[in-house]
């Protein structure tokens, strides 16, 4: 899982997904916010760099401060590798189990 800062890396997310619209929608809006200064504070996760197969955006731990609020904690999901998801889900800390949620998302 790697977290993307760089306003180079997210430009490019940002090309590569409006290539797979309209599955990518809920998840090319929050890289966009990001990318423009994320008012939102809200950071973009991928499970490689550049080829990836998950993205998955989240509102940064620091600012997820109600473990009850599933619409704060909201996640949104773009996956080309089935695979690379089950594995982000099961053996990292992209989600937070402990927390109420709600995921958006699409696959390829």
């Amino acid at each position: 899982m790697l977290i993307l800062t760089c306003p180079g890396q997210l430009q490019r997310l940002e090309e590569a997904l409006r290539r797979s619209l309209p599955a990518t929608l809920p998840v090319l809006g929050t890289v966009m916010t990001v990318a423009r200064g994320n008012p939102a504070g809200h950071e973009v996760l991928v499970d490689s760099w550049p080829h990836f197969g998950v993205v998955l955006t989240r509102l940064r731990p620091e600012e997820n401060r109600d473990a009850g609020d599933f619409y704060a904690n909201q996640l949104t999901v773009y996956y080309q590798d089935e695979g690379a998801w089950r594995a982000l889900l099961g053996d990292t800390q992209a989600v937070d189990w402990t927390r109420a949620f709600q995921m958006q998302g699409k696959g390829d």
